[in-house]
């Protein structure tokens, strides 16, 4: 997407060049053209896009013994495996801006993916929105393709220490989170009833490569009814095919808040979703079985509360509880993960600026695997974010 950014902007740049080099060779020599008359068309582009970034910063420790901080249980008890460690999940850098009235463009880019391996992860987003009315706009690029509620919240903003485990599962299998393609969207009304809707189609293979690993595509779409401001409905659905195999998945999400008294605020979401796991299918690559048979389910429930103070040193306090059940498979008797995150913070600056969170991630599944994840565990973890 870069490679089209720039040559959409050369483009643009290269219009403007031509119509003031068409309104100066009326009043002047085409030889006296000045350098101001091809440099201002650039700097009008530049002068639009606007920097930000975010910071976060992670304490993790685990209270169980032979579990690192990642999960993972070591058998063989070596005192190698890091049970306490300073991390940065987040360093980011975003440029945004209208290159037209009807043209935004949005990058962003992860400096905390260096902590692995940064191949095609650094880059979350490069993409570009042509706006023609409220009721229909285009998308194209890697971005978030608006599958559920998470893909529209951003990082800053989630009110526990991350995505749910089934956000994670279904941006593994190419609907949720960072994905490369085009999407058309916009707002309407079903008599008084506002509404939203995005339809899509993306690669499927996440943003590990910067084109497809094979010809199938899938198509997510997603309408949210708002029912009032405090009240939205989404409901989500894609079919797609990955070589050869044909996909499908569907779910819903709930968001409800209300505001309790002049300074406390109440606020629950929630969110469903099933389909098949085919990043699953063809890791194992077991004979006679077909994807229909990898099938994955997940929900959460988020309820939260602000208290706000608005002093100076201190603007409100929070806290959070998520319940979460994740089945990778329950066709073939999978191994359910329940997650239980209770969260404390303290929002220091307006618009979560400067946010200090504490919290214990507790994970609970049907049965233990050795020298996996997939090993019941408890983990403090304290969050530090700063935004500008």
């Amino acid at each position: 997407m870069k490679y089209y950014t720039t040559a959409l902007l050369a483009v643009l740049s290269c219009s403007g060049l031509a119509v003031q080099a068409q309104d100066a060779a009326q009043a002047e020599d085409p030889k006296t053209v000045s350098l101001d008359t091809i440099a201002k068309p650039v700097l009008r582009v530049l002068k639009k896009l606007k920097l930000s970034g975010t910071i976060r910063t992670r304490y993790n420790a685990t209270f169980n013994k032979h579990i690192d901080i990642d999960g993972l249980q070591h058998s063989n008890g070596s005192d190698k495996l890091t049970d306490n460690a300073f991390t940065i999940p987040n360093a980011r850098l975003v440029l945004q801006g209208d290159v037209t009235d009807r043209l935004d463009v949005y990058v962003r880019v992860n400096f905390g993916d260096f902590k692995g391996s940064p191949t095609s992860k650094v880059l979350e987003y490069a993409y570009g929105t042509y706006k023609i009315n409220p009721y229909l706009n285009f998308r194209m690029g890697v971005y978030r393709p608006n599958f559920g509620r998470e893909d529209d919240l951003a990082t800053d903003y989630l009110r526990t220490f991350d995505f749910s485990n089934q956000y994670t599962a279904f941006d593994e299998n190419g609907w949720m989170n960072y994905q490369m393609g085009a999407t058309v969207m916009g707002e309407a009304k079903i008599g008084k009833l506002p509404f939203k809707y995005y339809l899509g189609v993306v690669n499927g293979n996440r943003r590990n490569s910067f084109t497809d690993n094979d010809n199938g595509k899938q198509f997510p779409a997603r309408v949210e009814l708002e029912f009032s401001r405090n009240f939205q409905v989404g409901v989500n659905g894609g079919l797609g095919k990955e070589y050869g195999s044909s996909l499908s998945v569907w779910g819903a999400d709930v968001n409800y808040e209300r505001q309790l008294s002049r300074k406390l605020h109440f606020q629950v979401e929630s969110e469903f979703k099933q389909g098949n796991n085919q990043s699953l299918f063809f890791s194992e690559d077991i004979p006679n079985t077909t994807v229909s048979n990898y099938m994955m389910r997940g929900a959460y429930v988020l309820p939260g509360v602000m208290y706000t103070i608005n002093k100076k040193e201190i603007k409100s306090l929070e806290a959070s509880f998520k319940y979460e059940y994740f089945d990778p498979n329950f066709k073939r008797d999978g191994n359910v993960r329940q997650q239980y995150v209770p969260m404390v913070g303290v929002d220091f600056a307006e618009n979560y600026a400067f946010r200090l969170q504490f919290g214990v991630v507790i994970d609970r599944y049907n049965h233990n695997v050795p020298n996996t994840t997939e090993y019941n565990s408890n983990r403090f973890i304290t969050q530090l974010q700063i935004r500008f």
